[in-house]
């Protein structure tokens, strides 16, 4: 995997390079600008990453530096009933994740529209975390309580390429499709649990090991991006 990471870093840093030395005879007279954009995916998009809020600073005519954002949060309920009883107990799971990245994108400029390529690195922390009441989490237990805690932390390296086109001099529409290498890391984490009718000890903490994996994605594909641009 770190070969593969290597030789994919090579072919990303040439290819920047040789867009940002080709864009330099293509490029229409415009001044510094901001802009700020929103990102939609479509509903068969599945990647792990999604940047929604977009922000890129042009340094001068061809060199962006450019910042995405990212948060997820999804919240899951569950009750579960005492069979031939009234007692009901609870399953609760959240999982969340923020995402960051910066990168530098080269851009090769037309009268009303540009391309561009780039490189940027992406971080991101989150949590997957489940929460028991008066269950095991299949059946209903009076006096069972318990929680399970894992952080995860997302790290990688994606090269991407796109094209916007002006609809007015300040609002523009696009895409950006890319390849990404991207390591998920879950920390460790821990699993507690109470049990009130123990008559021993009825607060136990295990520890959950660490795990890791990695893997090469296509992103952004179908995305469709609609900013507006500060001058």
């Amino acid at each position: 995997m770190k070969k593969n990471i290597h030789h994919l870093s090579l072919i990303l840093i040439s290819f920047s390079f040789f867009t940002f030395a080709y864009s330099q005879d293509t490029l229409t007279k415009k001044n510094n600008w901001i802009s700020f954009e929103g990102q939609i995916y479509p509903s068969v998009n599945n990647d792990a990453y999604q940047p929604k809020l977009k922000i890129r600073v042009n340094f001068n005519k061809k060199s962006v530096l450019r910042f995405n954002t990212d948060f997820t949060r999804s919240e899951q309920y569950q009750e579960l009933s005492e069979v031939n009883g009234p007692g009901v107990g609870s399953v609760k799971k959240i999982n969340s994740m923020f995402l960051f990245s910066i990168g530098y994108e080269s851009q090769k400029r037309f009268e009303n529209s540009l391309i561009y390529s780039g490189l940027e690195g992406v971080l991101g922390f989150g949590r997957n975390n489940e929460y028991g009441s008066r269950t095991d989490s299949i059946n209903y237990v009076s006096d069972l309580n318990y929680n399970f805690k894992k952080p995860v932390q997302n790290l990688g390296l994606r090269m991407f390429f796109g094209g916007e086109y002006y609809i007015k001099p300040n609002i523009y529409i696009g895409t950006e499709f890319g390849i990404m290498l991207l390591k998920t890391t879950y920390r460790v984490g821990e699993y507690n649990v109470i049990d009130d009718s123990s008559l021993t000890s009825s607060d136990e903490t295990v520890e959950i090991p660490k795990t890791s994996s990695s893997g090469m994605f296509y992103s952004g594909l179908g995305s469709i991006r609609i900013g507006f641009v500060f001058k």
